[in-house]
């Protein structure tokens, strides 16, 4: 009895070490789109407002999905990526309806650890609003496809593509991207995960590639 007691107390604390750390990776994330916001020259439309709610609604019931495994005691427990992505899409798609269409293509064999679904929920959502914002502004329609599969070296690989402009060719990562960009390298590297912006013929491909170690 002892030995469940401690074992009940162990789990316990690990759920709330975990949730304590999500916290705060929230409470940046809140802070920095925060700060960001006072510095747009343009004031956000209400679409803006109600995309960056919705991240931030997506980003706690991650957390809040976590925290229920880990008191559980459920060690080691994954995230099915084809539920996880289309719990952050769906949202978004009823809120972009009428003038974005927001495709899912996403393989059923794409799995990650339980921790990584914060971050990579702040990472799609990120892609998808700055998409939704810059590609199509003024109203424009359009359509933002999200895709995940593995590649031929069994890595998890989630794409964002949409059908707008793209990055001019003066572009400079470190010099002419906002804070939404830095925040989804920063995340990713914490993730140890490759980021790729492509310029296609039609429109902006962003491309996370997860480690291939941690995701098989």
């Amino acid at each position: 009895m002892a030995g469940q007691d401690n074992s009940i107390f162990a789990n316990a604390r690990e759920a709330d070490h975990r949730f304590a750390n999500h916290l705060a990776l929230l409470s940046g994330f809140v802070r920095l789109k925060a700060a960001d916001l006072t510095r747009q020259p343009v004031q956000p439309t209400v679409e803006d407002v109600q995309l960056m709610l919705e991240s931030f609604r997506s980003q706690i019931e991650a957390m809040a999905r976590l925290h229920r495994s880990t008191t559980l005691g459920i060690n080691g427990v994954r995230i099915d990526l084809e539920d996880h992505l289309h719990d952050v899409c769906a949202p978004m798609s009823l809120l972009l309806a009428g003038r974005i269409a927001l495709i899912e293509d996403i393989s059923p064999d794409c799995q990650a650890p339980a921790d990584w679904g914060l971050p990579l929920t702040q990472i799609v959502a990120e892609v998808i609003t700055n998409a939704a914002k810059h590609a199509y502004p003024s109203g424009r329609a359009g359509r933002i496809l999200v895709r995940c599969w593995r590649n031929q070296v069994g890595a998890v690989v989630i794409e964002i593509a949409d059908d707008g402009p793209g990055l001019p060719d003066t572009f400079d990562a470190d010099q002419d991207s906002g804070i939404g960009f830095h925040l989804i390298r920063a995340i990713a590297a914490r993730l140890d995960a490759l980021v790729e912006f492509e310029n296609r013929r039609i429109g902006l491909c962003f491309r996370l590639t997860l480690p291939v170690e941690l995701t098989s």
